[in-house]
């Protein structure tokens, strides 16, 4: 990393938005760490942008989905000297299935990878850009927060978390200089049906943003100081419908709208 400049380290980067919001942010010209499970594709990316771009890129292969997976990935940074100014917690994934038909093992892997890594992400390393009195971080939650979907409760539920746990840490570093936002998209061109094991209705792939969208408004609204970003203006819409209807209605409407 080359002293004074900006490091970004971004989780869930083997893929997706992930890997669009790496492409973004070394087009800009700052260095990278990228983190993912899948270190061939994190390599070849990290190649890619080093090439086009000029920029410095650290490959960590990490696992999530552990107890000690975050505090693993932060002790791989200080043992390579690394200090993000940015952190992104993009890494994160969900299962379609009702509760009570969900293995055990799927629930907490939900859970470890999309509530407990953030936040012990946002500690450790908030910690070290609150000393410094300089960083943001940009932490992905999803549409599924506003408006809860049946058959994603788990998913539905850590995404709201996420937001509600962002808005008061951002009350808590603004203070010190540190931007706090958190990323919103509805259902994007990703593997994410995929893993989710979820095949996506006509109307799914009607309002499908494109990863290029989605991380070109997350990281212009990290730059701006907003807090709540939410790509696209059919999403932009019906958010505002979500704060005014009742959370029953807009829960059952978000069952027919996936089925």
């Amino acid at each position: 990393m080359k002293q004074g400049s900006d490091l970004a380290l971004v989780t869930g980067a083997s893929s997706g938005i992930g890997a669009e919001l790496a492409r973004q942010l070394a087009a800009k010209r700052i260095d990278l760490v990228l983190t993912a499970r899948r270190r061939d594709r994190l390599e070849a990316l990290a190649g890619e942008l080093a090439a086009q771009h000029g920029v410095e890129v650290t490959v960590i292969e990490s696992d999530l989905n552990t107890p000690d997976g975050a505090d693993r990935l932060v002790e791989a940074l200080a043992a390579r000297g690394l200090v993000p100014t940015m952190l992104i917690n993009n890494a994160g994934f969900g299962y379609y299935s009702p509760l009570v038909e969900q293995l055990r093992d799927d629930i907490e892997a939900m859970l470890e990878v999309n509530v407990r890594a953030v936040t012990i992400l946002c500690r450790r390393l908030g910690q070290a850009m609150a000393a410094r009195g300089h960083g943001s971080i940009l932490n992905v939650a999803s549409f599924a927060a506003l408006a809860p979907i049946p058959r994603y409760a788990v998913y539905s539920g850590a995404k709201a978390y996420v937001i509600a746990f962002s808005q008061a840490l951002r009350h808590e570093l603004w203070a010190s200089g540190i931007k706090v936002s958190v990323l919103c998209p509805g259902f994007t061109k990703t593997e994410f049906h995929d893993v989710s094991r979820h095949g996506k209705t006509a109307l799914m792939r009607l309002t499908e943003l494109s990863v290029e969208q989605v991380a070109r408004s997350g990281l212009r609204g990290l730059e701006r100081g907003r807090f709540l970003i939410v790509p696209g203006w059919w999403y932009r819409l019906n958010s505002l419908t979500a704060r005014l209807m009742p959370r029953g209605l807009m829960s059952a409407i978000s069952a027919g709208i996936v089925k």
